[in-house]
């Protein structure tokens, strides 16, 4: 087997065996691109382009950390690490029962106008927005909520029958006897709310949307 010479450091180096120059190649100890000779070649030929030395396996390839993106994307998914994101909801928190709350007396007079306006439809949330850190207002602004939604549903419901032959006619009934019932409960929760009280109102009182 002849021998092999081979350049490192722009010097050319040998003669070597070929068995010792393969054990040098796959020690990693040579670039595989040495440029490699022996007698019966045209020209000096990088190794990893000689059948002699093509026996080397790939490196291994290293192992990757997964980048910053990734892991931050991975935290922010709410599902991860996160069980309390498949539970329903609890409807028994939301319907409490009715509590008054005892106010100061300076919570009161200052957002007592938020208290009144809590009650009246749409205007509910006008507490809610402005006087959030207000409990006084906070009490009435979730009770006008709770109204204002009641109202809401009883209006998609009605809209949704009213069309139907005698069955409509029922319907609307019950929908304008609703109407008294949300406007009696309405002006009772003003009346508390411009005499600075917090007590709950008939059937909504134990509904708590507002935290």
């Amino acid at each position: 087997m002849s021998d092999w010479y081979y350049a490192a450091n722009n010097e050319q180096k040998g003669p070597i065996n070929e068995s010792e120059l393969k054990a040098n190649f796959a020690a990693n100890k040579l670039p595989a691109d040495t440029l490699v000779w022996k007698d019966g070649m045209d020209n000096w030929t990088p190794a990893n382009q000689v059948a002699a030395f093509t026996f080397r396996p790939a490196p291994t390839p290293a192992k990757v950390q997964p980048s910053v993106a990734v892991v931050s994307a991975a935290k922010a998914d709410p599902a991860v690490d996160n069980p309390d994101s498949t539970k329903p909801v609890d409807m028994k928190s939301l319907m409490g029962t009715p509590e008054a709350l005892e106010v100061n007396a300076e919570d009161a007079d200052t957002n007592k106008i938020f208290g009144i306006l809590a009650y009246l439809g749409i205007l509910c949330f006008v507490p809610i927005i402005v006087a959030k850190d207000s409990p006084y207002a906070k009490y009435h602004a979730n009770q006008g909520l709770v109204l204002f939604l009641a109202e809401i549903v009883t209006v998609l419901i009605t809209s949704a029958f009213v069309f139907i032959p005698f069955i409509g006619f029922i319907v609307y009934f019950l929908h304008l006897i609703l109407l008294l019932v949300f406007l009696g409960v309405s002006i009772l929760g003003i009346i508390n709310a411009a005499a600075g009280k917090c007590v709950p109102l008939p059937v909504i009182g134990g509904i708590k949307l507002l935290k």
